[in-house]
């Protein structure tokens, strides 16, 4: 058996069924004999840089570690912008590279791989030898699920050639055991009582950590009289609650950034607490902030907290809970606040201003509440346009529905990782949102969506131009123009790559796109048409 073989063997052995990529000398045997003897789902992405995307939202929607494979040099240098993506979000992802024989330092692809991959990934795990490949690949999985994030496993194409020697034992897979919850200090916890006991106008604030205690939560929130907020990495988790808030942040609406403006206390778990989630330090700004969180690095890494609790988000709530006696605070969960929390609509007091041949985003975003089946996963790329759907689109995060990838501030993400997820969930369908600049970053994975014909709808918000950096060139005197760009037929392009696409324009030809499109049971482009000078400040 020849290295490429054992190592198809050993990843197959982990439990993978699909695989994204893009062939070059280095991978493509390998990559032949995991879909030719093992009947792995290879997804052949245009763009190394998209192929890895695509893993990582496959891991983000799953939980599952996902497999990518590119081929030596130009194949991983391209890739740094999703492996820096990954490793900011912690997602468990192996990276299967090749790499030029070490023996050819003057190969036209050679490259030192190892402080590149250290510098994007984090992680490098390199095979060195026929006897150990198996070992390496275990080696690999393990780091990437237990840690977790991204890894490369290095592999020198002359090296997969190599025969496997007969006497080497296969080593088993590494089943990582799931962590045991982390019990918090008990002074820790009596401290965090105190300080509830003592609020006036306490805020649970839950993130993307704490879905797994939103019970524990909403008990201590009734237990304590708090009211209830999330991020949006964590939206809809206290859907149903009478007292949840919704999102807080940046891209709160209204009657949240009204309330939270007079909290005096903020209790955070498994949120990240960036300076978004705290609007810069507009949203509470009288609030004392405590931070739960299992990673003690992160408390009050991204924004000043006046406590910390090193715990599980389920064991702290509960442990705080059962010393606490029931409070009322009628002053703070009054009957008024849960009726307009239950009536507000997100689209009241909007001026829209739609034009004859360009929509107002936020009058397409109305359409979009409407229309979309509520059960889908979201996926919203980077840029102006995001602010529209985060703002205005209830969107849930539970049940890994939620996908944001703005980790490293890289545009390009939303198509590579709407089709990663749709991939990995073909329960529910995909709806994305990206840009015209955005999506012309990568526009050859409109190909990839339509060769996997996955139930994608990609929206393009297209103003075009970058609007962000139109939005600040112009107060500081710029000429915005630099930002800007020719309309093109960005619904033509798509139909050419075998995608169908409509353009919208307004209200009545959105509703009519969506009659034809829904539901959806394969990919669909809408090229809208947005004003350019709609201004969202929270993006």
């Amino acid at each position: 058996m020849r290295v490429f073989e054992a190592i198809a063997d050993a990843v197959v052995a982990h439990g993978v069924d699909t695989v994204f990529g893009l062939l070059g000398d280095a991978n493509m045997f390998l990559v032949a004999d995991l879909v030719n003897r093992h009947g792995v789902r290879f997804v052949a992405a245009r763009n190394e840089n998209a192929a890895v995307m695509m893993a990582d939202g496959y891991a983000r929607t799953t939980g599952r570690c996902a497999v990518a494979t590119v081929t030596q040099g130009p194949g991983l240098a391209v890739a740094g912008a999703a492996l820096t993506i990954a490793r900011q979000a912690r997602t468990p992802l192996v990276l299967i590279a090749g790499d030029t024989p070490p023996g050819d330092p003057l190969h036209v692809q050679s490259f030192d791989q190892q402080p590149y991959a250290l510098a994007t990934a984090g992680r490098f795990v390199p095979v060195t030898g026929a006897g150990t490949a198996v070992r390496d690949v275990g080696l690999a999985f393990r780091a990437a699920r237990e840690l977790p994030g991204p890894v490369v496993l290095n592999v020198p194409i002359d090296l997969q050639e190599e025969t496997v020697p007969a006497d080497t034992a296969a080593a088993p897979p590494v089943v990582p055991r799931p962590p045991r919850p982390l019990v918090p200090d008990p002074a820790d916890v009596e401290a965090l009582a105190e300080r509830l006991r003592t609020a006036d106008r306490p805020v649970l604030l839950a993130g993307r950590g704490a879905e797994p205690a939103a019970a524990a939560i909403t008990e201590l929130a009734d237990r304590s009289g708090a009211l209830l907020a999330t991020t949006l990495m964590a939206a809809g988790l206290f859907t149903g609650h009478p007292y949840d808030l919704g999102v807080a942040g940046g891209l709160s609406r209204p009657p949240t950034r009204r309330t939270l403006a007079g909290a005096d206390l903020v209790v955070t778990f498994g949120a990240g607490l960036n300076r978004w989630t705290a609007d810069h330090g507009t949203l509470f700004p009288d609030a004392a902030v405590v931070s739960v969180d299992v990673d003690p690095a992160a408390i009050g890494a991204r924004w000043p907290v006046a406590a910390g609790v090193v715990g599980d988000a389920g064991e702290t709530a509960r442990a705080v809970s059962a010393l606490l006696a029931p409070t009322e605070r009628p002053h703070w969960r009054s009957p008024e606040l849960a009726a307009e929390l239950a009536t507000a609509d997100p689209f009241d007091d909007l001026h829209l201003r739609s034009t004859v041949d360009r929509i107002d985003p936020r009058a397409f975003i109305r359409v979009c509440a409407e229309q979309l089946p509520r059960e889908r996963t979201t996926v919203v790329g980077v840029g102006h346009f995001g602010g529209w759907p985060n703002l205005l689109l209830d969107s849930a995060a539970t049940d890994r529905s939620f996908v944001a990838p703005w980790e490293f501030g890289s545009i390009g993400v939303g198509l590579p990782f709407a089709i990663g997820a749709a991939v990995g969930r073909p329960d529910r369908p995909v709806v994305a949102f990206e840009g015209d600049g955005s999506l012309l970053t990568g526009l050859g994975e409109l190909d990839t969506l339509a060769r996997v014909g996955a139930p994608v709808l990609l929206v393009v918000l297209d103003d075009a131009a970058y609007g962000a950096e139109v939005r600040k060139l112009a107060p500081r005197g710029v000429d915005p123009d630099l930002a800007r760009f020719p309309g093109r037929d960005l619904a033509a392009v798509a139909r050419a790559l075998g995608v169908p696409a409509w353009t919208v324009t307004d209200e009545a030809g959105a509703r009519a796109a969506f009659d034809t499109v829904l539901p959806l049971t394969g990919p669909a482009l809408l090229h809208v048409k947005v004003r350019p000078d709609v201004v969202q400040e929270k993006f």
